[in-house]
């Protein structure tokens, strides 16, 4: 008799899905999570409950154990908990943890282990190129206004030009009534407003005209100075720190706005960077253990909300080729998508969308080129180890 009972353990998107798609193949499905094996008797061993959950069920009639909680750590202590107890079986486990599959397979023939971020990831990145069935219908009446982040602070300029001006004038007036020629006129005036102060040309006999005209040249040349001066470097300095805290102004065109660094962001961004693509990666959490390694392969990285105008601003998200936004909420990947839309409105969006049924319609209804369903890429992987 062929073995038509499926355990899984954990919770999620991932868990969920995979249990539809077992039923649908008239699989008899046994679900449970880590609370309910540990509230099965009060011990604080995960073996003893372990053994106490497998005692009330027929372990012959057992296929497949799926160990896919959404928390490594709970998938890690099952797996280690199964091979202790029972050897032979087979199970297929969920990690996102790259570094710990070589281990763990390397040791049990009967454990197949998988990432679903990496299974996924190269539907987002082909997403890129696929062929759109629809157009987006660009309504003038529609168009988000841009905000007044996007004005310029002019005030360095135009002290430049106002400084530029006063000497210009003080060179005529020297020419004209002190009768000093063209080049000693602006010798004289840069001297003045230099604070150099050679000697060879000065106003001890000139008129007291001449002298009002040296002292407000001095008093102006002076505060023009000062104040251009500790514009620039605080300029520099900001746009330094701005640099260092990861919110830079981006200029680049034709490249790809990357939303979301976690679990199925890194393997996007690497396969993005594999492939030559110039990426900016959008990432609210500063202290993410990624951002060193993606800048050391390429990546720009800007730290703050995808959602806000001005991030996406800072991102020239208007010549972007793409937006792919995969941060793990739903709400906030669509919100992302549809405010690029204000900076053009053909931008291709790429949105991971938790839900299949809910992606084909915010597709439907909301226009959106592309919305994938990761845990709906992954769950294929799962089900076909049972083939």
């Amino acid at each position: 008799m062929e073995k038509k009972t499926i355990l899984v353990f954990g919770s999620g998107h991932l868990a969920y899905r995979l249990i539809e798609k077992l039923h649908a193949g008239n699989y008899q499905v046994v679900h449970a999570t880590v609370n309910d094996i540990n509230a099965l008797s009060q011990s604080v061993s995960i073996l003893e409950n372990l053994r106490r959950f497998f005692s009330e069920l027929n372990t012959d009639t057992i296929k497949m154990v799926y160990l896919i909680d959404e928390k490594d750590e709970i998938n890690l202590q099952l797996i280690i908990a199964l091979i202790s107890l029972y050897p032979e079986m087979p199970v297929t486990a969920s990690l996102f943890n790259e570094s710990l599959i070589p281990h763990l397979r390397s040791h049990r023939n009967k454990v197949l282990i998988f990432n679903p971020a990496k299974i996924a990831a190269p539907c987002f990145v082909e997403a890129l190129s696929q062929p759109l069935d629809r157009k987006i219908e660009v309504k003038t009446e529609n168009k988000i206004l841009r905000t007044s982040f996007q004005k310029k602070d002019t005030l360095i300029k135009k002290l430049l030009i106002s400084f530029i001006i006063v000497i210009l004038t003080a060179v005529l007036f020297f020419h004209f009534y002190e009768k000093l020629s063209w080049i000693d006129s602006f010798y004289f005036v840069i001297v003045t407003v230099a604070t150099v102060g050679y000697g060879d040309i000065n106003l001890a006999a000139s008129s007291p005209l001449s002298k009002i005209a040296g002292i407000i040249l001095i008093l102006s040349s002076t505060f023009f100075i000062w104040m251009i001066f500790s514009l620039t470097i605080d300029r520099i300095l900001k746009k330094r720190i701005m640099l260092a805290l990861g919110r830079k102004k981006y200029h680049l065109k034709d490249h790809i706005v990357l939303c979301g660094l976690g679990r199925l962001g890194y393997f996007i961004a690497e396969e993005l960077l594999q492939k030559g693509e110039r990426v900016i990666i959008i990432e609210q959490n500063e202290n993410s253990r990624y951002l060193d390694y993606f800048r050391q392969l390429g990546a720009d990285i800007y730290i703050g909300d995808g959602r806000l105008s001005k991030v996406l601003d800072d991102t020239n998200v208007a010549e972007a080729r793409a937006l792919i936004s995969v941060i793990n909420d739903d709400s906030i990947n669509l919100e992302i998508g549809l405010n690029s839309r204000s900076f053009q409105p053909g931008i291709r969006l790429i949105l991971r969308i938790f839900d299949e049924q809910i992606a084909k319609k915010i597709k439907e209804y909301l226009n959106i080129h592309l919305t994938l369903s990761a845990s709906d890429i992954a769950d294929e992987k799962f089900y076909e180890v049972l083939k």
